[in-house]
């Protein structure tokens, strides 16, 4: 009598890298300054004795200038978009309150969640120390020249409507929140912030590297008669 043959074969699905499905971002000299940007607070960790806690506090900083350069994109796009574009985006200007609060919020629960109740004291000591000031300076200069290099000089402002600039931020706020909750249960169980570094720097290239093609991605399912669009 012949046994079945019960040995294991290997699933030719999983002989394969499981993340090798995952989009592959474009790496060429524009990518350099984004791996660059991204390292810059691990550098403050490593040369500048900042606690890697603290880079979190470096990200949202950004993330809350990020939204208020969104708010300028949105006035240039309602005061110089083309009319064309102001024809399918009748909202005006009631869109730009309704961001702050909205984007904000997001912003609020993210630094909520990690810091507890010591939010405003860690913010405050963070914001008094010079090389966190210097930091704050760089994320200005930085979203400064993509304001006015990449979005105004390119004439992006002229393709798209203030109901599709409004949502362009919220990939990098909703991702914060995710890495950033799972940072936190992974400090509080081992107390070292190191792991959650590396695993949040990591992600955050990964999406900065592919947030061109993600936002285009976005922006195309935006389609007129979504939205309120005529």
């Amino acid at each position: 009598m012949k046994t079945a043959d019960k040995t294991i074969k290997p699933d030719s699905k999983w002989d394969q890298n499981k993340f090798s499905s995952l989009p592959k971002p474009k790496l060429d000299k524009a990518s350099i300054p984004i791996i660059l940007w991204n390292l810059f607070p691990v550098m403050g960790v490593v040369f500048l004795g900042w606690e890697p806690e603290s880079v979190f506090i470096c990200y949202a900083l950004e993330t809350i200038i990020v939204g208020l350069f969104n708010v300028f994109r949105m006035l240039v796009i309602h005061c110089y978009g083309t009319r064309d574009i102001k024809l399918h985006d009748p909202a005006g200007l009631w869109l730009i309150p309704f961001f702050l609060v909205h984007f904000y919020g997001f912003v609020l629960i993210q630094l909520g969640i990690f810091f507890d109740n010591d939010l405003f004291q860690t913010v405050s000591g963070i914001i008094n120390q010079r090389s966190y000031l210097i930091a704050l300076a760089a994320f200005l200069l930085k979203n400064t020249l993509d304001f006015t290099m990449g979005f105004i000089y390119n004439g992006i402002y002229s393709k798209r409507t203030m109901r599709h600039q409004m949502f362009e931020p919220y990939p990098r706020v909703i991702l914060q929140q995710i890495v950033v909750m799972f940072g936190g249960f992974i400090f509080d169980i081992t107390g070292n912030g190191y792991p959650v570094l590396i695993v949040f720097v990591g992600i955050k290239m990964y999406v900065d590297l592919m947030y061109p093609q993600i936002i285009a991605l976005f922006l195309a399912k935006l389609k007129p008669g979504k939205m309120g669009l005529h």
